[in-house]
């Protein structure tokens, strides 16, 4: 006879070559969903009646001992084709059945499953570094497990659940929008796609700000290549950007004094309330921020006023001051010098002919860093 192995994922989906041996009694094994069930004229079910090959057996378990038996006696193997992504429902199917039945499990929350996810993250880059294929398939694997949890936690949420089908739809949604040109197959070009992706982004932030979106917890490093990426692209001067963002020095110190880290961290949120107040002045006067002379505007930098029918007016900033770089002692590493207006123990050195506008802390630093680049 012959042995018919369903897909797990698609339990009621038979293979073509069998719908003609399902017309008769069968035998299955227990796993077969009772969807199937349902649609056979007549079953019996392994283990409670025993199998002498003469019935075709239905099975959805390549494994199962029923199905390897039949494999010895040399029965017939029809099966379909599987499809990619099958064994995400089952992965699914698990992750719900953990969910409900295991008392670990059972008293998670997305709060506290965040050092899970983020020693997964970091264990999944050290393996793209270092690791084998089969150890970056299982560090995904993990990550997996991680986004299949917290779906699963929100889908119990009593106000503002979702589920996993949620999550795979905004990522459908989001990649669909972005990405309608090579879709819709009406080019494979890598600049275009890469300008329909950015003008895709910028339309879901229309009349919000340009910081929508960016976590300030995450890595100093990248929240300042992130912040410096949307910036830039939207017009942003590099003369309101401080040069101490632009580098970061360690100090070679038995004990350090503080921590490096957090310094960055704060200096790049300073740059992104310093954005804010920008934006938020703009948009008292319902103006749009799409344009470096339009940022420097409402960042009290000097910038380009053009009235209609005269010629355009250069307006100043309310005035200028003189830079001073504190040069620390022998203590102090090299890359401790040329800190800017910073109230440590050192000398102030003038910096001559370097000017700046009299505006914020930030931007005063901002101006001397246009000059200096």
């Amino acid at each position: 006879m012959a042995v018919v192995l369903l897909d797990a994922s698609r339990p009621d989906l038979i293979p073509a070559g069998a719908v003609a041996l399902l017309s008769d009694t069968v035998a299955v094994t227990e796993e077969v969903h009772p969807s199937l069930l349902w649609q056979l004229p007549s079953y019996e079910l392994v283990g409670l009646v025993p199998d002498d090959g003469s019935r075709t057996l239905v099975s959805s378990d390549r494994e199962h001992p029923a199905v390897l038996e039949r494999l010895r006696w040399g029965d017939t193997v029809i099966e379909g084709s599987t499809l990619p992504g099958g064994k995400l429902l089952r992965a699914v199917e698990l992750m719900d059945r953990l969910r409900r039945l295991g008392p670990w499990e059972k008293l998670q929350t997305h709060d506290s499953l965040r050092r899970y996810l983020l020693e997964e993250v970091y264990e999944l880059l050290d393996s793209i570094d270092h690791g084998t294929p089969e150890e970056l398939c299982s560090e995904l694997g993990d990550l997996l497990l991680q986004v299949l949890f917290h779906a699963r936690i929100a889908a119990d949420a009593s106000v503002g659940s979702f589920d996993i089908d949620d999550v795979a739809q905004s990522f459908i949604t989001k990649v669909s929008y972005r990405t309608p040109g090579v879709l819709g197959g009406e080019h494979a070009d890598l600049d275009r796609q890469i300008d329909e992706w950015e003008a895709a982004k910028a339309a879901e932030r229309e009349n919000t700000s340009v910081l929508d979106g960016i976590v300030t917890t995450q890595p100093a490093l990248a929240l300042v290549q992130k912040l410096f990426e949307r910036l830039s692209g939207v017009g942003f001067p590099v003369a309101a950007v401080s040069p101490s963002l632009y580098r970061v020095d360690i100090p070679f110190r038995k004990h350090a004094v503080g921590s490096v880290e957090d310094d960055l961290r704060r200096r790049a949120i300073a740059l992104m309330n310093q954005v804010r107040d920008a934006e938020g002045a703009a948009a008292e006067d319902d103006v749009a921020l799409r344009d470096e002379n339009t940022w420097r505007k409402y960042l009290g930098l000097s910038y380009v006023e053009e009235p209609a029918g005269d010629e355009p007016e250069v307006v100043d900033g309310p005035g200028e001051v003189e830079l001073a770089v504190v040069v620390d002692g022998p203590d102090d590493s090299p890359g401790d010098k040329g800190a800017i207006a910073r109230k440590k123990k050192g000398k102030n050195h003038k910096v001559k002919g370097v000017k700046a506008p009299e505006v914020p802390g930030m931007v005063v630093v901002e101006k001397w860093s246009a000059e200096g680049e």
